[in-house]
């Protein structure tokens, strides 16, 4: 028997606690019941936003998207939380202001500009499973900054042959991994 159950932790100062609410009919009965107790402490469900959605769907929520997933690992049921397509889109649009391939700035100050969005971004989804969402920005990254430098010394294309992630790696570009930012004074790739 599949039973949705919402309950609330510790309710701060001047508020009941909250008991596990069975609901059999669906879950719009517990959706009136959580705009009754928003209501009684002076908040408002926002309609348009608010939606009914089976967790195996996946919902989004303040940059993030929740979906329910077997595991591959032991076949168990996870949540899992990784960036959403949104906030992918809109960091890549930021280092898209940003940054510019016609940009007249030296290569270190183009480092320097994508450095700080970047690390708090990463910084932001970091305690997720945001690995893809990691790997995708960083091919992202590096082919911003491929076409940049080869537009700088007027040459054609990407600029793969030209710039490969070592050298890129090695004038200082920003290597996100699976999270963690490393610092250019790291040696990275085996390079010295």
């Amino acid at each position: 028997m599949n039973r949705t159950i919402v309950t609330a932790g510790i309710p701060p100062a001047g508020l009941e606690p909250c008991r596990p609410l069975p609901c059999r009919k669906g879950p719009a009965p517990v959706l009136q019941m959580f705009t009754e107790m928003a209501d009684k402490i002076g908040l408002t469900v926002n309609r348009e936003k608010t939606h009914i959605t089976k967790i195996t769907d996946g919902f989004d929520f303040i940059g993030f998207r929740f979906v329910k997933r077997k595991s591959l690992r032991s076949s168990k049921d996870n949540i899992y939380v990784f960036p959403s397509k949104r906030a992918q889109q809109a960091i890549r649009n930021k280092l898209r202001y940003v940054t510019s391939r016609r940009a007249p700035i030296k290569p270190e100050e183009f480092i320097e500009s994508i450095r700080p969005v970047v690390m708090g971004w990463v910084n932001y989804f970091r305690h997720t499973n945001a690995s893809d969402a990691f790997r995708g920005l960083q091919r992202f990254i590096n082919t911003r900054f491929r076409r940049y430098l080869t537009y700088r010394s007027k040459g054609r294309g990407f600029g793969w042959n030209k710039y490969p992630n070592k050298k890129l790696y090695a004038m200082g570009m920003i290597y996100i991994g699976s999270g963690l930012i490393e610092y250019p004074e790291r040696l990275v790739h085996g390079l010295r």
